[in-house]
């Protein structure tokens, strides 16, 4: 009898799907195992991420805050109030309204009388002691001009500074150096902080590739194996790319924690100071940043292991 062959069917899908199996278990659960193993070697390249994520997402929320606190700042700095003689009079201050407002720098006018300009003063601090010890209400009327453009501000002081309506002896509420005051500040803060991440950046990613340098040499005789065997390049480096995405995720999650954390406790505990001093911030946007920080966290930690794979294995 002649014999038979019989031709076994391997379903294509079940090939598959022992292929990814074993890729995952390889990729992900072997370096898994090892960052298990290598905790003590891996704890400072951790906590040295923690801690620049940490200020990462610190310093981004307060980089937000102040750069909403530097738009209120640069919108009241474009309001200027050109402060009204008492014995002004109207036809002369109708005449340097309709100037102002033909003036294409010039978004608006409003004008303020001495009674309104006396319940403004009463909301601000120190102000109503000096309505009190006067029996006359000492603040003069306004014409208050909101300037389109910042940089415009002193232009149309100038323009209405010797008005025949426009008090002499304190003509406008224009300060040369206060919008320039503000700008010196915020680019020294952006500096200094820059200049802190960028130290403990290179503390991290150097901790970081140390690490991944010692999980190389505590493995090499697995990885010659390897080599030896033809296997892929991505299959031997592959496992210590997820080793330093573990440790920059585990980073991450903890840093992101801590910032969501002690954001939402400061807008609990004080939300109007809190708004007033860091506006914008809110509990959505410190929630962005947490999960920016994650994702920071994630490409730190590969990107530093993949640094360290390309100086200390051999191709």
């Amino acid at each position: 009898m002649a014999g038979v062959l019989v031709k076994g069917r391997f379903p294509r899908r079940r090939l598959i799907q022992a292929v990814a199996t074993n890729l995952v278990r390889h990729l992900f659960g072997g370096a898994a195992r090892s960052w298990a193993r290598n905790i003590g070697s891996t704890a400072p390249a951790l906590g040295s991420m923690t801690l620049l994520l940490l200020m990462s997402g610190l310093v981004g929320l307060t980089g937000f805050a102040l750069h909403n606190l530097e738009q209120v700042e640069a919108g009241q700095a474009s309001l200027l109030h050109v402060y009204l003689r008492d014995d002004a009079k109207p036809p002369d201050v109708a005449l340097l309204w309709r100037h102002l407002l033909s003036d294409a720098r010039v978004a608006g006018v409003t004008y303020v009388n001495k009674d309104q300009a006396l319940e403004r003063a009463q909301r601000i601090p120190g102000l109503p002691q000096l309505a009190d010890a006067t029996e006359s209400n000492p603040f003069p009327a306004s014409l208050d001009v909101q300037v389109k453009k910042i940089d415009d501000v002193a232009a149309i002081d100038a323009l209405v500074r010797y008005d025949v309506a426009v008090d002499p002896v304190y003509p406008t509420s224009y300060d040369r150096g206060a919008y320039q005051r503000i700008q010196a500040v915020l680019f020294g803060t952006a500096v200094a902080g820059f200049a802190l991440l960028g130290l403990l950046g290179f503390v991290a990613v150097t901790v970081t590739m140390n690490s991944i340098k010692a999980a190389i040499h505590a493995r090499r005789d697995e990885i010659s194996i390897m080599q030896l065997v033809g296997a892929p390049r991505w299959m031997v480096r592959g496992p210590f790319v997820v080793e330093g995405a573990i440790t920059g995720a585990i980073a991450g999650v903890l840093a992101g924690l801590i910032t969501f954390g002690l954001t939402f406790a400061g807008i609990t505990a004080a939300s109007g100071a809190f708004m007033r001093f860091a506006p914008g911030v809110t509990v959505t946007v410190a929630a962005a940043a947490a999960a920016i920080v994650l994702l920071v966290g994630l490409g730190l930690g590969s990107g530093s292991s993949l640094i360290s794979l390309r100086r200390h294995m051999e191709t």
